[in-house]
């Protein structure tokens, strides 16, 4: 679908609780239902909308539109009929014949990354993006009366669901697994574990159209329609986590000598102690990385861009946009005393205030137009990223294509 969407902001999702006291109270800490009037979400998602979205049949498969009952993920064979997509494959496709059959007899229909799909959705995923500083993920869920489709669990990420359609009861166990992550670790514990660490209930709440339901990651809960038909998008928000910075200070290890040098040899006498002095040595050295200003600038720039892209056409200005390639390679922005500087081969140029974040972000690719730049840097005026661009110009590090 597609079309322009009007803003929509962190606070216009959570009100009327103010972000301020969100983040004070909630955020990370424990769950929140917030009552909102019936078509609070109805731009969102609502019946209608639904139908729109399914009948947008190309782009559902078994895999995108499971279909659970008594949670048990229905086989494909008893909803879908063999298909060919857009791209000549061979897939199993959603028949709605047999899709309604299956609603009637209570299955739930869940609808996967859906926050893509209309301009509205996608609006709400950066919403919680920019507010949140995480990924945002959005699936939708259509129950049945009485039939639970997701026996009690945890999620590996926050949840925000918004309420669309019918009633839907919610339980809020008191277990709550300490940061879980979407690892086998986590992934593949027993029924009977999950039974045993769920607690007590510590609240229930029935999720009316135009309600909001926050649960921290971890959180022990599961669901109930307590109506015929019931609509929520469940918005999944992914924070950035330690292992991330790993991942950043393993690519920086790779450029040093003690990282890639041969470990010591174990022996029967001193291997054991040469082993834990080299483990020293490296640890010694990762904090030293993990410390300088380049990593710690690599990893802010990682928070920032950490986000999915959506959409990105704008017909027919895009088309005719300037655009630019960076010519220079291997640059870096690095920390020049209290200011930065842009660092290579032939030489080191002082970047002016403020100016560090874009020019990361320039020399990151290898191509961009000026709307994507304006696009990713909407608090600067048009003057400062024009003067910027005249400048990289001028020093042969970017050019227009």
């Amino acid at each position: 679908m597609s079309g322009a969407s009007a803003a929509v902001g962190f606070a216009d999702i959570l009100d009327p609780m103010p972000p301020e006291a969100f983040f004070a109270e909630h955020h990370g800490k424990k769950p929140l239902h917030i009552r909102g009037r019936p078509d609070k979400f109805a731009r969102f998602m609502s019946w209608r909308k639904l139908n729109e979205l399914l009948d947008m049949t190309a782009i559902w498969t078994s895999a995108s539109l499971p279909m659970v009952l008594d949670g048990e993920v229905v086989p494909a064979d008893r909803y879908c009929r063999p298909a060919i997509d857009r791209n000549n494959q061979h897939i199993m496709q959603p028949d709605p014949e047999r899709v309604h059959m299956l609603l009637r007899q209570g299955a739930s229909l869940v609808a996967n990354d859906i926050d893509t799909l209309t301009p509205d959705l996608a609006a709400a995923a950066r919403a919680f993006e920019e507010a949140l500083g995480a990924k945002a993920q959005a699936n939708l869920y259509c129950s049945w009366r009485e039939r639970q489709a997701f026996a009690v669990h945890f999620d590996t990420h926050d949840v925000y669901a918004m309420h669309a359609e019918g009633e839907k009861v919610w339980r809020i166990y008191k277990g709550r697994l300490d940061t879980p992550i979407a690892h086998p670790r986590f992934k593949t514990l027993s029924r009977d574990y999950h039974e045993k660490a769920k607690g007590g209930v510590l609240m229930e709440v029935s999720l009316r159209p135009g309600d909001l339901l926050y649960i921290p990651r971890g959180q022990y809960h599961d669901a109930l329609a307590s109506s015929d038909g019931a609509v929520h998008v469940s918005f999944g928000l992914t924070s950035v986590i330690g292992i991330d910075y790993l991942t950043a200070l393993f690519d920086r290890a790779i450029d040093d000598p003690l990282f890639r040098a041969t470990a010591p040899r174990p022996a029967r006498d001193d291997g054991d102690d040469a082993i834990a002095a080299h483990l020293r040595l490296l640890a010694a050295r990762l904090g030293e990385i993990a410390a300088s200003p380049e990593a710690i600038e690599q990893v802010r720039q990682f928070h920032r861009n950490f986000k999915y892209r959506r959409g990105g056409f704008d017909l027919p200005e895009a088309a005719t946009a300037a655009r630019y390639r960076v010519r220079a390679k291997g640059l870096k922005v690095v920390r020049r005393g209290a200011g930065w500087s842009l660092e290579g081969k032939a030489g080191t140029v002082a970047i002016p205030p403020g100016g560090d974040r874009l020019v990361t972000w320039v020399i990151a690719r290898e191509r961009f137009s000026l709307p994507e730049l304006d696009a990713a840097f909407p608090g600067q005026t048009g003057e400062v990223r024009a003067q910027m661009l005249r400048d990289l110009v001028a020093m042969k590090v970017i050019e227009a294509v």
